[in-house]
C-alpha cells in the first residue's frame, strides 16, 4: 500500500512542462505588474514605460478583437491578451536554450480544448437548445458523422501548432547534423572534438531566430485569429444586432 502511495505522488515533470510553467508565471507576474501601476497611475497625468505599453497593447488588442469578432466581444479581451502573451513566449522560448514548448503535443492541445470549450459555451449561451441541433443534421442517423465535425477545430488546431513546431525543430537538427558532418570533414585535423563546431552555429542561430521569431509570430496570429473567427461564428446575427443596439443606447442617449 505505501508503495502504491509513494508511486502515485511520484512527480517528475518534462522539460516542456517546467518551461511552460515558468513562462505562465512570468505572464502572471507581468500583469500583476501592470495592474499594481495602473491602479496607481494618476488618470490626469500620461502613462509611461510598462504601463504606457500596456495601454497601446490593450488598444491594439481591442480594435483587433472588433476587426475579427464584431462589437459585443469585448468580455474576451482578457482571454485574448493571456492567450497572446502565453503562445507567443511559447513559441520562442526554445531560444533561451531551455526545453521547447510547443514541439511538446500537450501544450497545443491544451490550447485547443481551451478555444473548443469556448466555442461550445458561446454557442449554448446563443443557441441554447437549438445548438444540439447541429449533432442530427439532416436527420439522427448523421450523429456519429456530426460528432467528429464538431471535434475538427480542436484536432486541426492542434496538429497543426505542434506539426509547425515539431517540423522547425526536425530542420534545425537536421541542419546541424550535415554541417557538423562536413565541418568535420574540412577541419578534421583539429580532433574530433574542435572540428565538427566551426560550420553549424551561425546557419542554425538564423534558423532557431527565424523558427522562433517570425514563424512563432505567425503561429500565434493564425491561432488566435482561428480562436476568434470560430467562437464569433457562433453568435447568431440576430443576436449580433441586438447586442449592438444595446452597446449604442447608452452612447447615443448620452450624445442627446
Amino acid at each position: 500500500m505505501n508503495e502504491r502511495l509513494a508511486h502515485f505522488f511520484d512527480f517528475n515533470p518534462s522539460g516542456a512542462f517546467l518551461s511552460s510553467m515558468i513562462v505562465v508565471f512570468l505572464v502572471i507576474i507581468l500583469m500583476v505588474i501592470v495592474g499594481i501601476k495602473a491602479s496607481r497611475q494618476d488618470p490626469l497625468k500620461p502613462s509611461k514605460g510598462l504601463l504606457m505599453i500596456a495601454e497601446l497593447l490593450f488598444e491594439k488588442l481591442n480594435g483587433w478583437i472588433k476587426a475579427n469578432m464584431g462589437e459585443g466581444w469585448e468580455s474576451f479581451t482578457a482571454y485574448f491578451m493571456a492567450l497572446w502573451s502565453y503562445l507567443f513566449l511559447a513559441f520562442i522560448w526554445s531560444l533561451t536554450g531551455l526545453p521547447s514548448i510547443m514541439d511538446n503535443l500537450f501544450a497545443p492541445l491544451a490550447l485547443s480544448l481551451v478555444m473548443w470549450i469556448l466555442i461550445q459555451k458561446t454557442a449554448l449561451k446563443y443557441q441554447h437548445i437549438h445548438y444540439f441541433h447541429r449533432y442530427v443534421e439532416p436527420i439522427f442517423v448523421f450523429l456519429p458523422i456530426n460528432m467528429i465535425s464538431q471535434m475538427a477545430p480542436l484536432m486541426s488546431t492542434t496538429f497543426r501548432m505542434f506539426g509547425n513546431a515539431l517540423s522547425g525543430t526536425i530542420v534545425i537538427t537536421l541542419v546541424q547534423f550535415a554541417l557538423n558532418g562536413v565541418s568535420r570533414l574540412i577541419f578534421g585535423f583539429m580532433g574530433p572534438e574542435l572540428s565538427s563546431i566551426w560550420l553549424s552555429p551561425l546557419p542554425t542561430a538564423v534558423l532557431n531566430l527565424y523558427f522562433g521569431l517570425f514563424s512563432g509570430f505567425i503561429q500565434t496570429l493564425v491561432f488566435c485569429s482561428l480562436n476568434a473567427i470560430w467562437i464569433s461564428n457562433e453568435r447568431p446575427e440576430e443576436a449580433m444586432g441586438v447586442e449592438t443596439q444595446a452597446l449604442r443606447g447608452p452612447a447615443e442617449k448620452k450624445a442627446i
